[in-house]
């Protein structure tokens, strides 16, 4: 006898008395294998719908940095950012196991993994307990899913109504979303749904796990995951009207995250009240305030992603999901007209509406399988032609995902930066140290060399953010627009103060004349090299 996976439809069996133990153990070893390859199948055709960025493109660019240099990857540890406090360890961890040991392709295949968690649970949230319903129904809700989350759909609301809508259906607001294109700490938010999938099917344990798993990777979820955990506490105590198993779903949920907690608040806890306050000054004001600021962020696309969690409440209310929406979302409302009252800049770097990067998939997910079940008395009667309809969508969707890769990897080998980077990365050398243009955020992972500083890589220990700042504010004294406008002596303050060796001056800069500056050792249509002269 053998019962239907309700996700993805493998067979499992069920084993039946101690005369057939062998014969069950083996069926149920063929069973997960089926089930691990289907797994990995359905994560790895998520990924190219979804289209997943090539490395290195955008955050890897900063949360790589830390593997990347304890991996000795080219001169990387003797970077000053590489040596700041790492507010990600676990996944510095994992990426420095996978440079010294493995192969740094492993990273698209972490994110297919990642992807299959995040599908397996949206499927395990929209039937936690019933058999798998009707084929025809699965296939249509598999299809509006993918299509929900492609490249394609994103590219279209991009290009139709701006990039603010491009992950409408899976995206939260202030642009945080679980998963995103590429392999970063964010990405391990998928665990997220998986706890509330697993909630709903009554294992309160593994869904604190699951909770602990995506806040150890990305501490910014520590918020996020309480305020699930409190949805789960008020559901227990709902239906138990019993304290002892809220205390043993809490306590444990406590301690699993208690080692990443103390981790935040002793390696990144405030340095001095002024500092602090300065430092979240400067990243919610200067750094992130996209992310940080409700007036940045609460737009149209916002509206409407509120209406889908709405939508989905209503065709939840009678479900278990329903709290599980509802609470998160009260209290994350709640925090957040908080946070504009008395405008703290420590409640927004607590990103309280980030728990919308979870409530929005999960509402898109609900609709899409209720348009899905309205469908169905119209589709029974042309079964065939719907298959036939849903897995061309998909076949297309995949297309485009993939095609999507490719020119992302054509733009990243056209950027005209590429040249430059490439010389250094083969005449590097131990003490040098790089200036460069602000926008050069790919720069030290593609060099493998130190750079004083760029704007997408920022460290969060508070002293360490000033530094950052004060180092950006001399970078875009020198930056000009126009050549005469740059102070010459601020060359000979970085290579005495930061131990600068080299500046990457950019074609604005190509006419810039300063003692400091030696002759180009490099140079194309795009950037030059000098090496900084000492005129002592």
């Amino acid at each position: 006898m053998r019962r239907a996976h309700p996700a993805f439809g493998v067979n499992v069996p069920s084993l039946h008395g101690p005369e057939q133990h062998m014969a069950s153990r083996a069926n149920d070893l063929h069973s997960w294998i089926r089930s691990a390859v289907r797994f990995v199948a359905w994560g790895v055709l998520f990924s190219l719908v979804y289209g997943q960025s090539p490395l290195y493109s955008s955050n890897q660019n900063q949360y790589f940095l830390h593997g990347a240099a304890q991996a000795g990857i080219g001169l990387l540890a003797e970077d000053w950012l590489a040596n700041a406090v790492d507010s990600v360890p676990v996944f510095t961890s994992l990426l420095t196991l996978t440079y010294r040991y493995l192969h740094e392709f492993l990273f698209y295949l972490y994110f297919a993994l990642l992807c299959a968690v995040y599908l397996y649970s949206i499927l395990r949230i929209l039937h936690p307990h019933a058999s798998p319903p009707d084929p025809t129904r699965r296939l249509i809700t598999l299809t509006l899913l993918l299509g929900l989350h492609s490249a394609a759909l994103r590219f279209v609301l991009a290009r139709g109504l701006g990039e603010g809508w491009a992950y409408l259906f899976d995206g939260g607001v202030a642009g945080q979303r679980l998963l995103g294109t590429v392999l970063q700490p964010s990405v391990f938010g998928v665990f997220l749904l998986l706890s509330v999938a697993l909630f709903l099917e009554r294992r309160p344990w593994a869904a604190a796990l699951a909770l602990a798993v995506a806040a150890t990777f990305h501490p910014t979820y520590l918020l996020t995951a309480g305020l699930l955990m409190l949805a789960y506490l008020w559901v227990t105590w709902k239906e138990r009207r019993a304290l002892r198993p809220v205390l043993t779903i809490g306590l444990p949920a406590l301690v699993l995250v208690l080692p990443i907690a103390l981790y935040v608040f002793t390696a990144l806890g405030p340095t001095s009240a002024q500092i602090s306050a300065q430092a979240q000054e400067i990243l919610v004001e200067e750094r992130i305030p996209h992310h940080a600021v409700v007036a940045r962020w609460l737009d149209s696309p916002t509206v409407v992603k509120l209406a889908l969690i709405s939508g989905a409440l209503v065709l939840a209310r009678r479900t278990r999901l329903f709290p599980i929406l509802l609470i998160p979302l009260l209290l994350g409302v709640a925090l957040t007209v908080v946070q504009v009252l008395i405008d703290s800049n420590t409640l927004a770097l607590l990103f309280p509406w980030r728990i919308s990067a979870l409530l929005v998939p999960i509402a898109a997910a609900v609709l899409a399988d209720w348009a899905a079940g309205r469908l169905i008395p119209w589709a029974e009667r042309r079964a065939r032609a719907i298959r036939i309809l849903c897995v061309t969508t998909i076949s297309l969707l995949t297309l485009a995902g993939v095609a999507r890769f490719v020119l992302d990897v054509r733009e990243m080998r056209a950027d005209p930066a590429a040249p430059l980077m490439a010389y250094i990365r083969e005449t590097r050398a131990p003490g040098q140290v790089y200036l460069i243009p602000p926008d050069l955020q790919q720069f030290r992972l593609q060099a493998g060399a130190p750079a004083l500083v760029d704007l997408k890589s920022i460290p969060y220990l508070d002293v360490e953010v000033v530094e950052w700042f004060t180092r950006m504010r001399i970078e875009g004294w020198i930056y000009r627009d126009r050549p005469e406008e740059v102070d010459c002596t601020l060359f000979d303050r970085l290579r005495e103060e930061y131990g600068v060796t080299h500046a990457v001056l950019d074609r604005d800069l190509f006419a810039l004349s300063c003692p400091a500056l030696g002759t180009p050792t490099y140079a194309d249509g795009a950037y030059a090299i000098h090496a900084l002269i000492d005129q002592h």
